[in-house]
């Protein structure tokens, strides 16, 4: 697959300032502009590009990217001394530390890399011991990928001060390749939203304070939470154009409940398991269904759910079905594979496990074992269009263009609108050299993306259609018409987030 930057305002620039190198120079920048500003090339890199960002693109970076980034859990900085005694604990959560790395990472994964799930991430730290949790190389390997983003949590929250409020997010994070430990690109940035006036009169009094209260609403959080990740994000080079796999876990970006700790779960599973006692088999099937559905029981809980819904209904494949996604959410990928099959020793007809079975198959690098699975559930159900696509991104992945091309055909008949399978064919004639033909098919894509409100997709086809025009293929009003409705899809998200 070729490996291209990409001709967006930032690595465009990238781009030609290294084009003028005899060799690979480090890129530093600190910022001072407002955002879409144009940028100024200076002896030392680029400056002025983003209000208030400072990153720096090592040259390693630009000349050997990564095919694949992993974000690992971020740390809470400590309070400075100047703003404490001592230096200590800061005030920031493990929870608000996991929505700024959920917000990071969905503005990520619509980059060309690939990117690994949290869930993923989380169950593979889990699995080691604490002190190979810093030996960034054994990580990258066990995640099968070579590059780590890692770092703090600088600020996080609002302040309400009568007249006046500032809500506000800050990060402190790098890069770094996981054999090497170098550092391929750092970057820190705090956005912030500030609300209310310094009053003149009693009028100016009570608009202040309504200003100021508006402010620290969960919608300025919100809109300051994806300010911050999508301006990281921008200042790390999109330098490949390839084909996209859709997430096997779903993707939230709330984390964990906003830092609650939920203290009574223990004695709430225990009071239902005592519920439990003496109910006939159908009715404590029912019961532990509708509480593994309930969203009551977290974590660990919900394994003992699962696992007693099984010993209840041994002979029921929905039963080791709907354990099988539950480890998957989990990241447990070994683990659920196994329940797969349980479930399809029992009904071997179920399409929906058999495809669920590809994907696992696909993650654990097992390929050949992916293809007989998806085929099977094609086979079973020639309507479902995420199959099709599914097998498209597999012979994708194995080099077989033909295959996939009419693979991703299939899952268009049966749904035009489907952007997953226009993005890809977009790949495969942009790598064999067919630049009209991507162009067409990465504007359907967007299109599909933006009627199926996808931000980060849309995004991405709008990247990749910069780089096309950058080659000298006519984009005509398509580029202008996918930015101006991405922007009115992103404020009606911000406003229903």
């Amino acid at each position: 697959m070729i490996n291209l930057l990409r001709s967006g305002v930032l690595v465009m620039a990238f781009g030609l300032f290294l084009a003028a190198c005899a060799v690979p120079l480090d890129v530093s920048v600190k910022t001072g502009l407002e955002a879409g500003s144009a940028p100024r090339s200076s002896p030392g890199g680029l400056e002025e590009l983003i209000s208030g960002l400072n990153f720096k693109v090592s040259g390693s970076y630009m000349t050997a990217p990564p095919k694949c980034v992993a974000i690992l859990p971020l740390n809470k900085a400590p309070l400075s001394k100047e703003e404490g005694e001592s230096a200590g604990p800061s005030g920031i959560t493990f929870d608000q530390t996991e929505v700024v790395r959920r917000v990071l990472y969905a503005h990520l994964s619509p980059h060309g890399k690939r990117d690994v799930e949290i869930p993923r991430v989380d169950h593979v730290l889990g699995g080691m011991e604490d002190g190979a949790r810093d030996d960034y190389s054994l990580i990258g390997r066990k995640l099968n990928c070579d590059a780590l983003i890692t770092g703090e949590v600088t600020e996080y929250g609002a302040r309400f001060m009568g007249i006046y409020s500032r809500v506000a997010v800050a990060a402190n994070l790098k890069m770094i390749r996981a054999e090497t430990g170098e550092v391929l690109w750092r970057g820190s940035y705090e956005s912030t939203s500030n609300g209310g006036s310094v009053p003149m009169s009693l009028i100016g009094v009570a608009k202040g304070i309504y200003s100021a209260a508006m402010n620290v609403r969960e919608k300025s959080l919100l809109m300051v939470l994806d300010n911050l990740g999508r301006t990281l994000v921008s200042s790390i080079p999109d330098n490949r154009i390839a084909v996209l796999e859709e997430p096997l876990a779903p993707f939230m970006v709330a984390g964990r409940g906003a830092g609650r700790t939920d203290t009574g779960a223990t004695a709430r599973l225990a009071k239902f398991f005592a519920g439990l006692s003496g109910k006939p088999p159908a009715k404590r099937k029912a019961a532990l269904i509708a509480a593994t559905r309930s969203g009551r029981f977290k974590d660990g809980d919900m394994r003992r759910l699962h696992l007693e819904l099984i010993d209840t209904a041994p002979r029921d494949a929905n039963s080791h079905g709907a354990y099988a996604r539950y480890l998957v959410n989990e990241g447990d990928y070994a683990g659920a594979l196994g329940f797969t099959y349980n479930a399809l020793a029992l009904n071997g007809k179920d399409s929906a496990m058999h495809f669920l079975k590809g994907r696992i198959q696909i993650k654990l690098a097992d390929l050949d074992g992916a293809d007989a699975s998806i085929i099977e559930a094609v086979a079973l159900d020639r309507s479902n269009a995420g199959y099709a696509g599914g097998l498209g991104y597999l012979n994708s992945l194995r080099g077989k263009d033909d295959r996939a091309l009419a693979a991703y055909q299939m899952a268009l008949d049966l749904d035009p609108d489907n952007g997953f399978s226009h993005y890809n064919m977009g790949v495969i004639y942009y790598n064999a050299g067919n630049l009209l033909a991507s162009r067409d098919s990465f504007y359907r894509a967007g299109l599909a993306y933006l009627k199926k409100g996808d931000y980060g997709q849309a995004q991405k086809t709008v990247t990749d259609l910069r780089e096309l025009a950058a080659k000298g293929v006519s984009i005509d009003n398509e580029l202008d018409s996918l930015e101006r409705s991405l922007a009115a899809l992103r404020e009606k998200n911000l406003k229903n987030a």
